[in-house]
């Protein structure tokens, strides 16, 4: 919104087109009801903390989405969980991805055994990271 992608009158149109039979999540509704576009920043900040570091699990989802929609490869997947994303992994986890991470560079198909290690922890963040996006998916 600060680099004009979508316009005020845009989101609000966007906002409006959520509404079904059954309702509308709680803070799409929220947007709906803003009289500008500051106030839309400021509930967006408030509510998602996009003025500091999202949370490690929102993060560590967001990897596993993209490695899923294949924008990176598996070993950049592993490579964001060990060294870009501080904390968040539990020490098991930590360590097998390290294991994972390890294939690279010396077994003749690193993927296929990396992602028998990676995948079940790929898939226990991703659903944190894609519920908190959903909602501002068309």
């Amino acid at each position: 919104m600060d680099r004009n992608e979508i316009s005020y009158k845009e989101l609000i149109a966007w906002s409006y087109d959520q509404y079904t039979d059954e309702g509308i999540d709680p803070f799409i509704e929220k947007i709906s009801l803003t009289s500008d576009l500051q106030e839309v920043i400021e509930l967006i900040a408030n509510e998602y903390e996009v003025y500091s570091e999202p949370e490690a699990k929102f993060l560590l989802g967001e990897a596993a989405d993209k490695y899923f929609c294949n924008k990176i490869n598996l070993q950049q997947a592993i490579n964001k969980y060990l060294f870009d994303i501080d904390d968040g992994l539990l020490k098991t986890e930590k360590s097998d991805l390290y294991l994972a991470e390890d294939y690279y560079g010396w077994h003749d198909t690193p993927d296929i055994e990396a992602e028998k290690i990676a995948l079940p922890i790929f898939k226990k963040y991703r659903p944190f990271y894609a519920s908190k996006a959903s909602k501002f998916k068309a």
